[in-house]
């Protein structure tokens, strides 16, 4: 009986992790027509994930349960440079 319990809780950590790899990473989805510098896009997200790298723990504008810190800050930072960020 015990050892059923250590091979359930083995096999929904092991679940868990392979889960968590198949996640996707968050990218903007930015709109070239609404900005006047579209040329500039892919530079300024990679400048804005420069500077947000070191953002942790600070919800800008949701409460925390719903915000992950770093694509509300890129998203900031995109919204200020003129570009227009649809996700």
């Amino acid at each position: 009986m015990k050892t059923e319990y250590i091979i359930l809780i083995i096999g929904m950590i092991i679940l868990s992790l392979l889960m968590g790899g198949c996640s996707v990473k968050w990218q903007p989805i930015v709109d070239p027509r609404v900005g006047e510098n579209y040329t500039e896009i892919t530079r300024d997200i990679l400048e804005c994930k420069e500077l947000t790298k070191p953002i942790k723990n600070k919800c800008l504008t949701k409460p925390y349960w719903e915000c992950n810190q770093k694509e509300e800050a890129l998203r900031i930072c995109l919204a200020n440079r003129g570009h227009s960020v649809l996700n």
